[in-house]
């Protein structure tokens, strides 16, 4: 090979790299155009608050018929109305999460826009990572801001004192929660283009961890088969370990708390191996049988 011919294949494949865009770049692209198309939709953005208006006042209304008004779990004892909406703000960020993640890749299948995304530089893949990581971000903002107005309605969190060492576990906990469930959408965003059901996957999946997690009631309620089977999920510690911080002042040193970051983020990381493990099979398989642009 002359001297030139390498200087043409190594120009070759430079030319290549310069035209392969970033994930940074690519990332960037999709959150603008996300934004872009939530602006058109204004009005379901008011039905959602309105929506969760609606349910608020429903748990509010419930938890008022308590029997004193208290929750005991963990040893410590916190109002109903309190309990049952810490709960609540952590079911509507993962709902959040994992439905509007399914439902965005299940749009997009129904477009036809995956067949066009799957032959870009930029990949598929790295789309999954892109679309879960805006909808994470943007259903955890959106949960804040729709109970910012709630808060001011009903007396939430009364009585609540927290100290900067339980704030800062509340806040790690929190991250991990939706770590995991960041990862949970990826591995169900994999799946949904196999067996284009992205709704049914995210319903059963919710349906499953929100029964186990405790979230609406105390575990005590729980018969003990199903307690032990409650406690395999991660979520479960996580909400657990959620209210304790939040009620009970538990920090990072406490047995539960600890425990439910640290198996939240092995959770996470086993869940990402195998959204990386199946993408390939289920990516080859996809593009034998030419069912990507299907739903």
């Amino acid at each position: 090979m002359t001297f030139y011919k390498i200087y043409d294949e190594i120009t070759k494949r430079f030319s290549v790299i310069d035209r392969t865009p970033s994930f940074f770049q690519g990332l960037k692209a999709i959150f603008i155009r996300n934004f872009k198309i939530i602006w058109q939709y204004k009005f379901s953005t008011v039905l959602n608050f309105v929506n969760t208006l609606i349910v608020s006042s429903l748990f509010y209304y419930i938890a008022l018929l308590i029997p004193d008004m208290q929750i005991e779990q963990d040893l410590y004892i916190v109002d109903s109305v309190s309990f049952i909406f810490a709960g609540f703000v952590l079911v509507n960020i993962a709902t959040k999460i994992l439905n509007k993640s399914l439902n965005s890749i299940s749009s997009e299948m129904k477009q036809g826009t995956f067949e066009t995304l799957s032959t870009l530089p930029f990949g598929l893949r790295k789309y999954f990572i892109s679309e879960v990581a805006f909808e994470m971000i943007y259903g955890f903002i959106t949960s804040i801001i729709f109970f910012i107005p709630i808060f001011l309605i009903f007396p939430i969190f009364r009585n609540v004192s927290i100290s900067s060492a339980s704030f800062f576990s509340l806040l790690l906990v929190l991250l991990s929660i939706c770590l995991f469930f960041f990862s949970l959408s990826l591995l169900a965003a994999n799946f949904t283009i196999l067996i284009k059901r992205g709704k049914e996957i995210s319903l059963v999946i919710l349906s499953i961890l929100h029964l186990l997690s405790g979230s609406m009631f105390p575990l005590s309620v729980f018969p003990g088969w199903l307690k032990i089977i409650a406690y395999f999920s991660p979520f479960t510690l996580g909400v657990q370990a959620f209210r304790l911080c939040l009620f009970g002042n538990g920090i990072l040193t406490d047995s539960i708390v600890w425990s439910a970051v640290l198996f939240l983020i092995l959770s996470s990381i086993v869940i990402i191996v195998a959204f990386l493990f199946t993408y390939k099979r289920i990516y080859k398989r996809i593009r034998e049988t030419g069912s990507i642009h299907e739903y």
